[in-house]
């Protein structure tokens, strides 16, 4: 019988990894697991875990996916936003080892909770230079010795790389090759119509802070559904945000205003909380 912080649904493969993970940081290793289940990674004398940012339907707030990003440890809540940890690192070897090790860290966190959703993992803007070829090998070849699906990981490039069409178009290839469903982030209309018609992604990410008219909105969303890209609203912080992709047929969205990020420890208390009140339903 799995003990308190042991996922009971979790791949065979992944579960002989936790067991071997030791339960106290040391200097040999990376990874670790606390006393709640989370697994930490230590990166300049930082621990480091995993917060979950919900991507929501906007009619009733069901979650369709999450979004992984790195946090310092905190031992209740979500802790800080670590996205400085990156300007420490200053050659692109450990930059790459950094982001490498942060969505290990995330995916290890949510098939360990047993997320349901698929699963949304950035990579840095510095990486796609760092690595001249094959993008998504190496991340690849970690999740499948793990046993996880690939199929439940969406690869979301940074907005950045929207400013040198060969190089995103060679990315977002080579993710797609190794098995990657791919997200882009688009700022302006003229931005998310090229993107649509150069890159077809599979998910294309709208800035709601930027204006975008009612008709922009529209035209954006019938090209979508032509092309089969699923399009989102991002960083919503109003209610006006998400009556506006609503009226023009957009659905899905997340930020501030959508729901807030969840820990690992958070994640998984939520499922259980959830099937326990499942069963007294059907009882």
């Amino acid at each position: 019988m799995p003990g308190v912080h042991e996922p009971a649904g979790a791949v065979p493969a992944l579960q002989r990894y936790l067991e071997s993970l030791p339960r106290q940081p040391l200097a040999d290793r990376q990874l670790w697991r606390d006393a709640r289940g989370q697994v930490q990674g230590q990166f300049f004398n930082c621990s480091l875990t995993s917060a979950f940012e919900p991507l929501v339907t906007l009619a009733d707030r069901q979650v369709v996916a999450h979004e992984g990003s790195i946090h310092t440890y905190a031992e209740d809540g979500v802790g800080l936003a670590a996205w400085k940890l990156f300007a420490m690192a200053a050659d692109d070897n450990t930059l790459v080892s950094l982001d490498r090790l942060s969505r290990l860290l995330h995916a290890i966190n949510y098939f360990a909770a047993e997320g349901e959703h698929k699963l949304v993992l950035n990579v840095h803007n510095r990486l796609l230079a760092a690595v001249t070829d094959d993008h998504g090998a190496a991340f690849r070849r970690a999740l499948q010795s793990l046993g996880l699906p690939l199929e439940r990981f969406v690869i979301q490039v940074p907005a950045s790389a929207n400013d040198d069409l060969s190089l995103l178009l060679h990315v977002v290839g080579n993710y797609r090759r190794n098995g990657f469903a791919v997200s882009l982030q688009a700022s302006d209309p003229a931005e998310a119509g090229a993107l649509m018609a150069h890159a077809l992604p599979d998910w294309l990410k709208l800035d709601m802070r930027r204006t975008w008219t009612d008709r922009q909105l529209s035209g954006l969303r019938a090209s979508a559904a032509s092309a089969g890209v699923t399009l989102i609203g991002r960083r919503l912080q109003n209610a006006e945000s998400i009556e506006r992709l609503q009226a023009a047929g957009i659905g899905l969205g997340q930020g501030a205003f959508a729901g807030a990020p969840v820990s690992a420890a958070g994640l998984r208390a939520g499922l259980a909380s959830a099937a326990h009140a499942l069963d007294k339903e059907v009882v």
